[in-house]
């Protein structure tokens, strides 16, 4: 249980709602055990079951414990109370034990909302801190990850931690302060019969132990089988274009049927034992039931014990089997919540790769630019992606990549933004290598634009300023027009206030496009980061799409990744990258002239990247 222990730990800021729930739960313990003991009475006195010797609370006038005496002169207190007013009658007993049964609940309501605002609120921060574990997390992390599985954390596996929490926890607690309450008053009342009811009591311990174990490990396993099916949903979903232009349906339901049968089985195998606790539980407790009305019969017959005196102590006695029972399902929620916990916080405590160095400075101006100094990198130990790459993009020019696909150029570009670090050698902005900046300051100086525009499924205004407050109308409305965005958002239903859809899927391929440079535009980065921001839109929106671009790039220091050469022309430099390496550079017309890599690549485009010198 050490991972639902940490889901405790996150809960003790709201401490107050625990205090608050502690309180009130004794209160209801005391008041259950309070209402018990006027069974006493009831039966003995209201009902004339008890003989010659009751005392005004039913007791037969041996000596009592200190719990059944206490109780007895509380009982008597409050009956006295209402005898000032009503006069004394044996029926006083039955108001009492109203009030002790309105009373009871009235705090039971208290305590059963109190845990549940400290469940919900612990299970709201649980969901925060997974969000912003995963957006602290670097690269390397969400490759390794599917999106599925995320998500199932985030939704499944805390669903089980706020049934648990929520639910469970505040009956673990009442119940285990009423127990214990009870056994202290059957105790109380009759030792010796009360060590023979509780002898039976080990026998309640197997089933937990085992259903425990048991339902452990089918609860993994159907976890997992929900991740596996939540992957499959989001993939099919997500490539639905491709599913259907191959139809590739029956091929797609087969694989989410499968995951779907899993699941079930796993799930089903669970469901499996939690239904046989019950009934297992309840027969045992019928069993002991009976020996002990078997047991409990000779001391009625011998006048030691009245009618309402064992009444009491059975009423105690079986008090506690609801409490235990309820104690076992906390049990079983709780070795559910403990896998879900133990994967949540899997996420939580997941180590970042790529966080601020201890010392980290801001960056304060880009300086001379951008250099790369015997760059070297790989993804997961794998064939290096990028070997000893060195390129020098100067402040305020624009310096393109080319090459063939595979050839590291995107890389190139994560490793300036940092979401990657170098396995060897150093990436240099201003002057300073970027291991020696802070994040924060290092990606708020630079503006990406990527061939998939990643738009969120908010309105133009938030998917243009990321969120942030402090940008006027008329800047918001500059940006736009700069990118040529304006026309096309000035039609829209609710112009800037429209809701562009899940990834901008209300927008054409070209309009996302142009949003998203004026994304950039409104932030005015002093470097720019163009990672084939062209290469798919049709020839008539990347016209529009790339004077938008030579907007956005003027006056910055720009990297360009192209798959289109003939976009990179104008280029102050050109490194034409293959197999990881730089292995020409210069400008257009110098790259024609050395008849090497760079010719080869435009031969291959055919008359598109076909210039004349």
């Amino acid at each position: 249980m050490r991972h639902f222990v940490k889901v405790l730990r996150v809960a003790k800021r709201h401490a107050v709602w625990m205090f608050v729930a502690l309180i009130s739960m004794l209160i209801v313990a005391v008041t259950t055990v309070f209402s018990y003991n006027l069974i006493r009475p009831v039966y003995d006195q209201v009902l004339g079951a008890g003989g010659a010797g009751q005392t005004a609370t039913g007791s037969t006038g041996q000596s009592a414990d200190f719990v059944v005496a206490n109780l007895d002169a509380l009982a008597r207190y409050g009956r006295d109370r209402l005898a000032v007013w009503m006069g004394d009658r044996p029926s006083l007993i039955l108001l009492l034990l109203l009030f002790a049964i309105v009373l009871k609940n009235c705090f039971s309501f208290l305590a059963r909302f109190s845990m549940a605002q400290l469940g919900l609120a612990t299970v709201r921060d649980l969901r925060n801190r997974i969000f912003q574990a995963l957006l602290g997390q670097s690269q390397a992390y969400f490759n390794s990850r599917s999106t599925g599985s995320l998500v199932s954390r985030v939704v499944s596996d805390v669903q089980l931690v706020n049934e648990a929490l929520a639910e469970r926890f505040g009956d673990f607690v009442q119940d285990t302060l009423t127990i214990l309450v009870l056994f202290a008053y059957v105790f109380s009342l009759d030792v010796r019969l009360a060590v023979a009811t509780f002898v039976l009591a080990p026998l309640l311990v197997t089933p937990v132990v085992y259903f425990s174990r048991r339902l452990r490990l089918r609860a993994r396993q159907a976890q997992e089988r929900m991740a596996e099916l939540t992957t499959t949903m989001d993939e099919t979903v997500r490539g639905m274009r491709v599913v259907q232009a191959y139809g590739m349906q029956e091929f797609e339901k087969s694989r989410f049927y499968t995951a779907s049968q899993s699941h079930f089985f796993a799930s089903l195998r669970a469901r499996a034992i939690q239904a046989a606790n019950a009934p297992v539980m309840e027969i045992i407790g019928v069993v002991g039931a009976i020996a002990l009305i078997a047991y409990a019969s000779s001391k009625i017959a011998e006048g030691t014990m009245t009618l309402g005196d064992f009444s009491a102590f059975l009423l105690g006695v079986y008090g506690t089997y609801n409490p235990i029972k309820r104690l076992n399902k906390f049990n079983l929620a709780a070795q559910q919540a403990d896998v879900a916990a133990q994967r949540i916080f899997e996420v939580i405590e997941a180590q970042v790769d790529v966080v601020d160095a201890a010392g980290a400075t801001e960056l304060e101006s880009v300086g001379s630019g951008i250099e790369l100094v015997g760059v070297e990198f790989s993804y997961s130990d794998q064939k290096k992606v990028l070997d000893c790459v060195d390129l020098c993009i100067p402040r305020g020019a624009t310096v393109a990549l080319v090459g063939a696909s595979g050839a590291g150029k995107s890389t190139v570009a994560q490793l300036i933004l940092r979401f990657w670090d170098v396995d060897a050698g150093a990436v240099v902005v201003g002057g300073v290598d970027v291991r020696s900046l802070t994040l924060s300051s290092l990606r708020s100086a630079m503006g990406l634009v990527t061939q998939e525009t990643i738009l969120f499924n908010d309105s133009v205004r938030i998917n243009m300023t990321g969120g942030e407050e402090g940008f006027s109308d008329e800047a918001i409305r500059r940006a736009a027009e700069a990118a040529f965005a304006d026309r096309f958002i000035e039609e829209l239903p609710e112009g800037f206030e429209t809701r562009v859809g899940e990834g901008g899927v209300l927008l054409s391929g070209g309009q996302r496009q142009r949003i998203a440079i004026a994304r950039a535009l409104l932030r005015n980065p002093p470097i720019l980061v163009l990672d084939e921001a062209t290469s798919s839109l049709d020839s008539e929106s990347e016209a529009v799409v790339q004077e938008a671009l030579e907007r956005l790039m003027e006056g910055r220091t720009t990297l360009v990744i192209a798959h289109r050469l003939s976009t990179v022309r104008g280029a102050d430099l050109i490194a034409v990258m293959d197999n990881g390496r730089i292995v020409e550079q210069g400008s257009h017309d110098e790259l024609l002239n050395l008849g090497g890599t760079y010719v080869r690549l435009l031969s291959a485009q055919g008359s598109s990247g076909k210039v004349t010198q």
